[in-house]
């Protein structure tokens, strides 16, 4: 993901779908190396990372159940 604001930064997600009994147990991370003093901003962006992924794991479940 290519990000422009507040700061550039290039970083990688990866979705990890592992099957676990009568379902299947999803790993997303994200990885960035950001230099300071943004490394510290990361601190912030984890409560707004949480909503994009829940939306986004309640679309990917929404999908998978059709």
């Amino acid at each position: 993901m290519d990000f422009k604001r507040p700061f550039e930064d290039t970083s990688y997600s990866e979705v990890i779908l592992t099957p676990e009994g009568n379902g299947t147990k999803v790993t997303w991370t994200l990885d960035s190396e950001l230099e300071r003093p943004m490394n510290l901003m990361r601190f912030f962006m984890d409560g707004a990372m949480d909503k994009s992924y829940g939306e986004g794991l309640a679309k990917l479940k929404e999908i998978s159940e059709k």
